[in-house]
């Protein structure tokens, strides 16, 4: 059945589901199962060599809700301007373990998204969450109760993807000292099947034998580096929303006008595009 899946259909397939149809019921139409759907629409190649193109693609999740949220990334091929960092997933990905990461760098970087990225890329089912095998721990409950639960739930299959299980833990230096303790046990026997993101702004804050027990993935923000990957991403968003390529001088104007202390955050750059393309379409 796979093969009548041409270009074409799959354009089509990904418009109904950034329309809000799930991805269960678009694979049940098509007579395959969803993880292997969710690898044709959206999985890069696991890239070994430089030979293979791996340039981000912009990918529009929902028609409705904010900008910000149309655009979330949430497979490895539609993060911009962290190529270390994804590189570094998709090998993972392609020979998984249970293992666990601190995302550390500035805010707005996509920490979170590269996180439910990872999830997807390992099979979770995003749409059904906890059921779906993917946890999120909040910044506000980072208490040692929220720990054990979260532990006990590692133990759990889930009920609909893979059977793998990614546990996100936002904004990890605020953890209450007595949760980072139990991490430190937790982290010494992690369930099969169980990958740990903490996503973290400042991970000087936490303790060195917590971050030795982790792979540390650090996110670029310097807007020097990431100039280049801004523009490339206001573009698309752009030419998607109005249904034409702004002016690069543009373009390069709102990018500059979004840095701070000489850091790009993506989160303020697409919340800026959303006010310069309202602004635009009322002309």
């Amino acid at each position: 059945m796979t093969a009548l899946l041409t270009k074409s259909v799959l354009d089509t397939i990904r418009q109904r589901r950034s329309a809000g149809e799930t991805l269960s019921r678009l694979a049940g139409e098509i007579g395959i199962p969803w993880q292997r759907l969710w690898s044709l629409l959206y999985s890069a190649p696991h890239a070994a060599d430089d030979s293979v193109d791996t340039s981000p693609v912009l990918r529009k999740v929902t028609v409705d809700g904010p900008l910000v949220e149309r655009y979330r990334p949430i497979t490895l091929d539609a993060i911009f301007g962290q190529a270390k960092v994804v590189k570094v997933l998709r090998k993972f990905a392609s020979q998984p373990y249970s293992t666990a990461f601190v995302f550390e760098g500035e805010t707005g970087t996509g920490k979170t998204s590269a996180a439910l990225a990872l999830a997807a890329a390992l099979g979770c089912d995003l749409d059904q969450k906890e059921f779906g095998g993917v946890q999120t721990i909040a910044s506000g409950e980072q208490s040692a109760d929220a720990v054990r639960e979260a532990y006990q739930h590692m133990h759990v299959a889930p009920w609909s993807g893979s059977g793998w299980k990614v546990v996100i833990v936002n904004e990890a230096d605020r953890l209450a000292r007595t949760a980072e303790v139990i991490w430190l046990d937790v982290l010494e026997s992690l369930p099969a099947k169980t990958v740990i993101v903490f996503t973290t702004n400042e991970a000087a804050r936490l303790s060195q034998r917590f971050l030795d027990r982790c792979t540390r993935l650090t996110f670029e923000s310097d807007a020097v580096k990431l100039r280049a990957s801004a523009n490339q991403f206001a573009t698309a968003v752009w030419t998607e929303e109005t249904g034409k390529k702004p002016h690069a001088t543009k373009i390069q104007k709102i990018v500059e006008s979004t840095q701070a202390d000489g850091r790009i955050s993506f989160r303020r750059l697409v919340q800026t595009l959303a006010v310069e393309i309202n602004t635009e379409n009322d002309f």
